[in-house]
């Protein structure tokens, strides 16, 4: 379907007209990668696959200085922040993730906005997605669940099992999830937090909590087939200890078998906050 986009480095760059399906669902994407026009293109395709036409608005934490994007382009893509948002509403809230899964939550710049943002969806946003760090970082500030950092990367594509039958796992009898992250979570045992989707090596992958209406995945759905292959050959040039990508290469050549999960996912979130309008809470 069609993606509109409010905002971002890929806005001028949109020229499709809605289509007519009478169904529009408002997501604020929230970037905290390093390439903001990479994750703005991963998401944009990712959503382009669903049944719903969705209007992406992207934000930035404003309080984090970027090596990568300057203040002058950051306005130039008009992305907005926090405080911009007080009067706003969405259906649905993503946050990505972040390179900064091995440091402690407190010490990272914009842990304080964080948790605004967390504070803020409850009374602005439907539903909400937090992916890999952001998940992690979620699940501590909303339930007090620590992360443990890895001896080693994560790195690679894992086939996770589905333990819970819900509407975002419906279709699903297994469910492929990139995994590139240096930090990772045990077991949940707190009861308000339902783990839909793990694996013995990745751990818990798709959690959900009907107390702050927030689905927490340890991975990346939204990556592209070259995306794992290029961060590995950028941790080889930085001289980072990395291993090839796990159950990712077919006939040497990096294959992409978590598309199809991916869209499914997002389509089963996404289809359920097309039923009810966004409104004040």
């Amino acid at each position: 379907m069609t993606v509109i986009l409010t905002n971002g480095f890929l806005k001028q760059q949109q020229a499709t007209p809605l289509s007519d399906t009478g169904r529009l669902v408002k997501i604020l994407v929230v970037n905290l990668m390093p390439n903001k026009l990479e994750t703005e293109r991963q998401f944009a395709e990712l959503f382009s696959q669903l049944t719903v036409d969705v209007q992406v608005t992207f934000a930035r934490m404003a309080s984090h200085h970027s090596k990568h994007i300057s203040e002058a382009d950051f306005n130039h893509a008009d992305y907005v922040a926090l405080e911009d948002l007080q009067n706003s509403y969405f259906d649905g809230l993503v946050v990505t993730g972040a390179p900064v899964e091995e440091l402690d939550f407190e010490t990272v710049d914009y842990w304080s906005e964080f948790k605004a943002l967390l504070d803020w969806r409850e009374t602005h946003v439907r539903e909400s997605i937090f992916e890999c760090w952001a998940a992690q970082a979620g699940l501590y500030a909303d339930f007090g669940i620590q992360k443990h950092v890895l001896p080693s990367k994560l790195f690679g594509v894992y086939r996770c099992q589905i333990n819970a039958e819900t509407k975002l796992t419906a279709g699903f009898d297994a469910l492929s999830m990139p995994q590139s992250r240096h930090s990772t979570l045990t077991k949940i045992d707190d009861p308000e937090v339902d783990v839909l989707a793990s694996d013995p090596e990745a751990g818990p992958v798709v959690m959900h909590a009907v107390k702050t209406r927030s689905t927490y995945i340890s991975g990346h759905p939204e990556y592209e087939t070259n995306t794992l292959f290029n961060e590995f050959h950028r941790d080889m040039e930085k001289g980072l200890p990395i291993r090839l990508p796990k159950r990712y290469f077919s006939a040497a050549v990096p294959t992409n078998t978590w598309r199809g999960d991916s869209v499914q996912l997002y389509n089963n979130w996404v289809a359920s906050l097309s039923n009810v309008r966004v409104t004040t809470f």
